[in-house]
Parts: C-alpha cells; sequence; structure tokens
C-alpha cells in the first residue's frame, strides 16, 4: 500500500509485475454524489482474472479504510455489480451519467 497515509494505491505484483490495482480516494473523478471516500480505479490483467486477485485487492482497500476509522465506502460499477454483491457490497441507487447506466454501491466496514 503506497499513499499519504490516508489515500492510497494497491497493486498486485507476480513475480515483480503488476497484475492489478485498487485505489481508495477522498474523492471520486467527476462523483454524480456528495459521499466520500470511495473505493476506485479497480483493474486486474485479463490473465489473472477469476484467480482471487480483484478479491484481494478490494479486501487491502477496505482494510485500509478500515484502519483510517471509515465505516463505510463507496464505488461507481455498472459491469461488476455481481462481483462488489459477493463481497458484500450493496446496490443503492442506479441511475445515468452523461448517458451511461451506472450503478453507486457501498459498504458498511
Amino acid at each position: 500500500i503506497a499513499g499519504d497515509g490516508f489515500e492510497a494505491a494497491v497493486v498486485a505484483r507476480l513475480g515483480g509485475s503488476p497484475i492489478g490495482s485498487c485505489l481508495f480516494v477522498r474523492n471520486e473523478i467527476d462523483p454524480a454524489h456528495d459521499l466520500t471516500p470511495w473505493l476506485a480505479g479497480l483493474v486486474v490483467d485479463e490473465a489473472y482474472r477469476g484467480q482471487g486477485v480483484g478479491t484481494a485487492l478490494v479486501r487491502a482497500i477496505e482494510g485500509h479504510a478500515a484502519s483510517a476509522g471509515v465505516n463505510r465506502l463507496y464505488l461507481y460499477t455498472w459491469q461488476a455489480r455481481s462481483f462488489y454483491e459477493a463481497l458484500g457490497w450493496t446496490a443503492t441507487e442506479a441511475f445515468e451519467q452523461e448517458g451511461e447506466p451506472m450503478l453507486l454501491m457501498s459498504c458498511a466496514l
């Protein structure tokens, strides 16, 4: 975990090469909701999807947030709803942003 003590980036590596990353940020880019803080930018290399990398990254961000005194995290997604629901996240609101479907989700820590 690297960051400023509150905001953080987590990078998953295999053999020294990055295979995934995730962010913990105060503010989402161009948010449609006045909420904080956010889990953002979860990316896992396609070759390593379905192997627990994404889950480990989300859990690392959740742990960091909890240790920073956060009791609820938020994220935006559309395509990954079932992934986050399996990790205990709750769909809060479906909406459109700039004509694109979006879903606000939250997780109590």
